[in-house]
């Protein structure tokens, strides 16, 4: 991976959790990480689309809640990594007014709101020592990394002690995910550029596990 595309990596992870991009069109990258079904890729242009319009933030909600929501629907067990990012910009921009200060009283977290008051895996004083991570996810047949420092296959996964890289940011869960996420194993989330110790895997349909601690990266 080059060093132009690390950097804007490191951008989407810092503008999904609502921290002011240094650049425009932090989103861009997104496009071309992810996979490249017609569908799914005219719905994240549109997302990525919206995320760098310069309009009110209630505007942008707005535009945003119908596009991520066909997204989820028709790409989320695809692609649940770009499904997380993308509610986490969601949260960003949050109802306000009486209407949203009703629904703190009486309604549950929603998951954009969980995902982005979700603390940093490993970070000082943090009570987790270990989580799950998708270590790859398969497209087109083949299986695509989420980090660095191991190549994965079918048959060949990490072993434990391996040290690993976060590639872009990623849910951290209490249990692997199958199929749609369940939000309510959602426990941290990991920075891109993070390293992980691992402690052990598991393989899946689509997509592969690890059981991490954090890790130093030097």
């Amino acid at each position: 991976m080059t060093g132009d595309h690390v950097v804007k990596l490191l951008q989407i992870a810092g503008a999904a959790l609502g921290i002011p991009a240094a650049a425009a069109g932090t989103f861009a990258a997104y496009q071309s990480y992810f996979s490249t079904d017609v569908s799914c890729q005219k719905l994240r242009n549109d997302i990525v689309g919206i995320m760098e319009r310069n309009v009110p933030p209630d505007t942008k909600r707005s535009l945003l809640k119908k596009e991520v929501t066909e997204f989820e629907k028709l790409c989320g067990d695809a692609d649940p990594e770009a499904g997380a990012i993308f509610q986490a910009a969601m949260s960003e921009h949050p109802a306000d007014g009486a209407h949203a200060a009703a629904s703190a009283r009486t309604d549950p977290p929603s998951p954009r709101a969980q995902i982005a008051a979700l603390s940093v895996f490993g970070a000082p004083g943090s009570k987790e020592h270990y989580g799950w991570v998708a270590i790859g996810r398969r497209q087109s047949g083949s299986w695509v990394a989420n980090f660095n420092g191991y190549a994965i296959s079918d048959t060949s996964l990490p072993p434990p002690g391996t040290i690993l890289s976060a590639k872009i940011m990623l849910p951290v869960w209490a249990e692997p995910q199958a199929g749609a996420n369940d939000q309510s194993k959602l426990q941290s989330r990991l920075p891109s550029g993070a390293c992980v110790r691992v402690l052990s895997t598991r393989g899946g349909s689509g997509r592969l596990w690890a059981e991490v601690a954090p890790a130093s990266c030097s």
